[in-house]
């Protein structure tokens, strides 16, 4: 995946919109200084996620945002940003029609951020990179900048492709994630400064602990000695358990025999208390049916009596007898009839008193065996009782020793073990983190494989056609991230050719990691990368291919470049009226009457523009 600069647009509200279009392989923008040309190159460092505010000039005047439009090949995206600084959006294309007056309605709002947005389409999303040797971190758009655009003053600059020392290692990083296509996931990191302070707090808790733990072991113990006498006092509670668990057992039995022997008892001093209860009270009902009887006997001669007496008035008033009683009770039957009564009534009550002595003598029996019962059981409850007892007695004897003072051996002993356990972890903590505190420090390898030399190999190819026919070896220094040519590191070359081996080198990385498939911006902007071969200095003697020859080359060789990749020059140097043709080639001028005047148009009273009328 790549991306495709399409135009750039600066707009202002009362200012004519200046603008360059970008061919989608190739784009030379040729003009002398102060025409924009570098301007240009830092709108587009600026809008692809550069955060430094475009410095001002007269020209600039009036203008207040900047867009850009690039692509993926799928979608079509833009790039607002203000010129006065502060945060950019990013909008891309759902309405194809190209017919709507209104360009912004077809435009919505990415909620995701340019520099990770730039990071996906490039195809190095999710990959991780060093940082430095403390840090992983994720490809940043700064990234794909550094080695996508290219200023003047980065390409003459006496230091490595690479960059700044500081910025080395990222720079280094992502420069072999695009060389190889491997990022550093697999790299290990050394501890930073904050993770040694931290190791050393833990290492300093740990010999303190150490310190406090061993102070509580006596001198002459050692480990295997207190671990023979745990198992000693450990013997000893196997054995006293196994005892004790014995004698339970038995107790258990026991008590379960006294258990069921005393609910038999229960049950039969119950059966007992209710079968007296039963016969006191039958023999309660006996009594009173003989007292019944008696009663009705007495009643029974009484009537009797009463028959052989004769009537007699009343002895008080002389009153017959006819007029004190009903004279139905003075006939003969009367008197027969209340002793036959009573008869019957003395018959039912020996009838009951008969059933009566059968139950007595049912519950008598019920005593009888009820007693039994208790009397039985009561021996067999105080016979286990005694054994139990006796049990008791036993065990007590055979128990020589005294669980209390066991257990406190065994906790003694037991913390004792444990704290020399705890001195062992601490001694293997230490040397760990004292381990971890020397982390041994060793050169950062990266395997590019035969990727160094295809870029090398492509670089070289470059040259040759940029007119530098001399140069036998081309090679990529992946520690340093730069070339080799025959021998000699880029950076001590002069300041013309420095310029042209980095773009040399920047195109053969573009054109590599797109023909693989590996993370790239996609595109290489060139901020006059023949300038400084072409202004002779002092103390640059490299320059052995003439001006004419390399000029002529580079221009040819641009015309002729189909890819992958975009290539985009801003350049001072005159190309022929054929490249410029073929290239079909932005001029600026510095003439007013004559095409072009640089990047913004003309404006009375700015720059040398003429005046209004």
């Amino acid at each position: 995946m790549a991306i495709i600069l399409q135009k750039l647009s600066v707009k202002g509200p009362a200012v004519v919109t200046a603008e360059v279009p970008f061919n989608p392989i190739r784009t030379l923008i040729l003009g002398p200084s102060d025409t924009g040309k570098s301007h240009i190159y830092d709108c587009l460092w600026y809008l692809l996620g550069g955060t430094t505010a475009l410095e001002p000039f007269p020209e600039l005047g009036g203008y207040d945002s900047l867009e850009l439009l690039f692509s993926d090949g799928e979608q079509e995206y833009m790039v607002r940003k203000g010129v006065a600084g502060g945060a950019g959006k990013v909008f891309v294309r759902t309405d194809e029609s190209e017919g709507s007056e209104d360009k912004t309605s077809s435009w919505e709002l990415v909620e995701q951020d340019l520099g990770q947005l730039l990071v996906k389409l490039s195809g190095a999303e999710g990959k991780l990179i060093l940082h430095n040797r403390s840090k992983k971190g994720a490809v940043t758009g700064d990234d794909l900048r550094h080695w996508a655009l290219l200023s003047q003053t980065s390409m003459i600059a006496k230091e490595f492709a690479s960059g700044p020392k500081r910025d080395s290692p990222k720079r280094l990083a992502s420069f072999s994630l695009f060389l190889s296509g491997l990022d550093d996931s697999a790299i290990e990191t050394y501890l930073s400064t904050s993770e040694k302070d931290n190791i050393e707090g833990q290492l300093k808790t740990a010999e303190e602990s150490l310190r406090r733990t061993a102070a509580g072991i006596p001198v002459e113990t050692d480990r295997i000695a207190t671990a023979e006498a745990l198992a000693r006092v450990d013997d000893s509670l196997d054995r006293l358990s196994t005892q004790h668990e014995a004698r339970s057992s038995v107790l258990r039995e026991l008590r379960q025999r006294i258990s069921v022997e005393g609910n038999l008892l229960n049950d039969a001093s119950t059966r007992l208390a209710s079968a007296t209860s039963i016969k006191e009270r039958f023999l309660l009902l006996e009594q009173k049916y003989s007292s019944d009887i008696e009663r009705l006997g007495a009643t029974a001669e009484g009537i009797a009596f009463f028959e052989v007496l004769s009537e007699i008035p009343c002895p008080l008033c002389d009153t017959p007898v006819e007029q004190h009683i009903n004279p139905a009770d003075l006939g003969s039957n009367a008197p027969k009839k209340y002793r036959a009564a009573i008869a019957a009534e003395v018959d039912k009550i020996r009838t009951l008193r008969a059933g009566l002595q059968c139950s007595v003598l049912y519950e008598t029996e019920r005593i009888e065996s009820a007693t039994e019962d208790v009397q039985r059981l009561s021996k067999s409850l105080e016979s286990l009782e005694r054994e139990e007892a006796a049990v008791l007695v036993t065990a007590g004897e055979e128990f020589n020793v005294d669980p209390r003072q066991l257990a406190e051996q065994h906790t003694y002993l037991s913390s004792l073990l444990g704290a020399f356990d705890e001195v062992e972890r601490l001694n293997q903590e230490i040397k760990r983190l004292t381990d971890a505190k020397k982390q041994k420090r060793t050169p950062l390898t990266r395997n590019i494989g035969s990727n160094g030399d295809e870029v090398g190999t492509y670089a070289h190819k470059i040259l040759d056609a940029w007119g530098f026919t001399s140069i036998k070896s081309v090679h990529v220094d992946a520690e340093s991230g730069d070339l080799t040519l025959d021998g000699r590191r880029r950076i001590s070359y002069g300041a013309g050719k420095r310029g042209i081996f980095r773009s040399a080198l920047s195109i053969a990385l573009m054109k590599h990691a797109l023909e693989n498939g590996f993370p790239h911006l996609g595109t290489v902007v060139l901020d006059s990368p023949l300038k400084a071969y072409a202004q002779k200095m002092s103390d640059d003697t490299d320059r052995d291919v003439p001006l004419a020859t390399v000029n002529e080359c580079f221009y040819s060789w641009l015309s002729k470049w189909s890819g992958p990749g975009q290539i985009i020059v801003l350049e001072n140097e005159q190309a022929s009226l054929e490249v410029i043709e073929s290239l079909e080639a932005t001029i600026f001028t510095d003439d007013y009457s004559v095409g072009r005047q640089g990047f913004y148009p003309p404006r009375p009273g700015i720059g040398n523009a003429p005046k209004q009328g």
